[in-house]
């Protein structure tokens, strides 16, 4: 029997992962902020829900470029760092982490070091609303490293680590065992 939780009870969605995403500022320094409000569009482009206010959204406007880093367990400090204090008032918080970045090889954007999957993208359109755009990235590249790949040189999901934002709990989460084959369990009713 399902019990009645209203609607507030879904809060901010199901748990998504947890990403950091990085741009220049106009001085050349590094702007990362932590993002859980993206998908992948039927095109094959990302869609960012981003604040209109914030520094990313200024810096993606200006460069028309960002990168989208997947986040472990070995991040979570940083990234939790990075979606509680504003690039805007807090200009050198990346440098503040510690953490170091390169420049990209196919945007004009920074790729985090430490990130086991760094997504290189161009922007392609805003649709803005009252309190967040949605920023429409053209997927450029996919940079992994050697760790996360398979046997085949695909990417393995499990071996990433990937934390997940789960907003029921309010915390961190990580993805559990493999438990089916997509396209092949619906075969016993075929």
């Amino acid at each position: 029997m399902l019990k009645d939780l209203g609607a507030n009870a879904f809060g901010y969605g199901y748990p998504v992962p947890v990403l950091m995403v990085a741009t220049y500022n106009d001085d050349g320094t590094v702007n990362v902020m932590n993002l859980h409000e993206a998908m992948r569009t039927n095109a094959g482009d990302l869609a960012l829900c981003i604040g209109l206010r914030s520094k990313t959204h200024e810096n993606v406007q200006k460069r028309h470029a960002l990168t989208v880093a997947l986040v472990n367990q070995s991040l979570m400090a940083e990234v939790d760092y990075f979606g509680t204090v504003s690039g805007k008032r807090v200009p050198d918080k990346f440098a503040r982490t510690g953490l170091k970045a390169t420049k990209s090889k196919h945007v004009d954007a920074p790729v985090i070091e430490g990130s086991p999957l760094v997504i290189e993208c161009e922007f392609i359109d805003i649709a803005n609303g009252t309190n967040f755009s949605t920023i429409l990235a053209r997927i450029v590249n996919i940079a992994a490293d050697d760790s996360v790949l398979d046997e085949n040189g695909k990417i393995d999901s499990l071996k990433i680590g990937l934390i997940l934002y789960d907003p029921f709990g309010t915390g961190y989460v990580t993805l559990g065992n493999r438990v089916g084959k997509a396209w092949g369990e619906c075969k016993k009713y075929m």
